[in-house]
């Protein structure tokens, strides 16, 4: 590794790089697809090695680098694995001449390689306005916010909930003309059996409301989800590691 030298009126100052590290949470964090990152300096360029698991020709990786004292430096001459088509592996290797970007290194700077993975429109379901259509036809919109819109026995969640409305209207229907005809016949069994069929009405309507609930607030909350997913894939960064470079400056007077 070369040593930094800077002159100032007969003074010299030697910084030396004595070692790169890993933040605590690089080091930590071993499952991720970017871990044990380790930086190199010396006087034309920086040189990062990462390990790679699990990553796809599809995923961008990019390199940021923060200055201590002038914040976000501006990277322009970067070579080796980023961008797309980085395979998986060990000791990957991006250098960054900031020579040629008109930069010079007189501080610690701070090191991050990010993640970038496209959209994937079919990986979710639909938003929570499918919810809405679950008002309609319970189960259906339940469809609509699954991955690649996964019908499974969903609509059987539809059949049951029309046959137990129709069920219920059909049992309110006679219990009905039961007490139509206890009115007129003042017949005790015609009261009995109006007041039994009301039951059926009432129980089938009921466990038909309650589907309808249940399915519309679970089509609700999987759509935000979705929903909130989406977003967060949207931003591209699924993983961020930062290498910090301590440095140690030494005197001499000549």
């Amino acid at each position: 590794m070369k040593p930094l030298v800077y002159h100032t009126h007969g003074l010299a100052w030697l910084l030396v790089v004595l070692f790169s590290l890993s933040t605590a949470q690089g080091q930590s964090a071993g499952s991720g697809p970017i871990t044990n990152i380790r930086v190199e300096l010396d006087s034309e360029r920086v040189k990062v090695l990462y390990d790679a698991v699990g990553i796809t020709s599809r995923d961008s990786i990019y390199l940021l680098v923060e200055s201590q004292s002038r914040g976000l430096l501006n990277v322009v001459t970067v070579t080796g694995d980023l961008g797309l088509s980085v395979v998986p592996g060990k000791n990957k290797t991006i250098y960054w001449d900031y020579r040629l970007d008109g930069l010079r290194i007189d501080d610690g700077i701070q090191v991050s390689i990010r993640l970038k993975r496209p959209y994937q429109r079919l990986a979710l379901g639909g938003g929570p306005a499918y919810a809405l259509l679950s008002v309609v036809a319970p189960g259906i919109g339940n469809i609509f916010v699954q991955p690649n819109h996964k019908v499974g026995l969903r609509p059987l969640l539809t059949g049951a909930y029309a046959g137990l409305l129709i069920y219920g209207l059909v049992q309110n229907a006679r219990s009905n003309r039961a007490y139509d005809e206890y009115v007129v016949l003042l017949n005790d069994s015609d009261y009995a059996e109006a007041n039994r069929l009301n039951h059926y009405y009432l129980a089938a309507t009921w466990t038909a409301v309650a589907l309808l609930l249940t399915d519309v607030t679970y089509t609700f909350l999987k759509g935000r989800k979705n929903e909130k997913q989406k977003q967060f894939a949207q931003t591209g960064v699924v993983m961020a590691y930062a290498g910090t470079i301590p440095s140690i400056g030494f005197q001499f007077r000549f």
